[in-house]
């Protein structure tokens, strides 16, 4: 069972936020606005028939499966909604897959940094929570970005699995979880899960 809207998240793994509260857009939007947060981005939908090479080429879009037109919809949606309510991206950083770069680039955050750690741990890469790129990502939600300050990840669900735990199994296209890096184990820790649908309540929590 998903929580509606975002949910505020202590735990790492699997168990949903049953019976914990739920922030109201208001409060939400405080929270980020207020950075300090690893923003994690499962990039948006792609197509259906596209499947990624064997011989996949990461320089040749051709070769892999990319966004389809409602997935850079979302994305171009997605960064009109973070400037809209002022969340302080300051730093992007993508796998080197096409869908991510796209997204980055269709959500006008440009100078995004490629890291082959990120790229799908369910295609090219181990898996497991025990694998260096799980560990990669672990560092990067570890990194408490400036303050005022955000960074934003895009990748893939598989990823975010393997280094957070399988309570995100469930990560939907185009959805963000918000971290916060922390002093106890394993160094950060989830605040809030944003949904494509959710942003326009957090819009018009902006506009008062």
């Amino acid at each position: 069972m998903r929580v509606p809207f975002l949910v505020l998240a202590g735990l790492l793994a699997a168990m949903p936020a049953l019976g914990q509260a739920v922030p109201s857009p208001a409060e939400a939007l405080l929270l980020l606005r207020g950075g300090g947060l690893v923003l994690y981005m499962r990039h948006p939908a792609t197509e259906p028939g596209q499947t990624d090479a064997e011989a996949l080429d990461f320089a040749d879009c051709a070769t892999q499966r990319n966004l389809s037109e409602a997935g850079r919809r979302t994305a171009a949606e997605t960064g009109a909604a973070l400037r809209a309510i002022g969340i302080p991206v300051r730093r992007t950083v993508t796998s080197e897959y096409c869908r991510a770069r796209e997204t980055a680039a269709l959500m006008g955050l440009p100078g995004a940094e490629t890291e082959p750690a990120l790229n799908d741990g369910g295609r090219m890469l181990a898996k497991g929570s025990d694998t260096p790129q799980a560990e990669a990502l672990r560092a990067l939600l570890r990194a408490a970005p400036a303050p005022g300050q955000a960074v934003l990840v895009v990748a893939h669900r598989p990823n975010l699995v393997d280094a957070a735990g399988s309570g995100f199994a469930d990560l939907a296209e185009g959805e963000i979880v918000a971290f916060r890096p922390a002093a106890e184990p394993p160094g950060f820790r989830p605040v809030a899960r944003i949904r494509t649908t959710d942003w326009p309540a957090l819009i018009a929590a902006a506009r008062g």
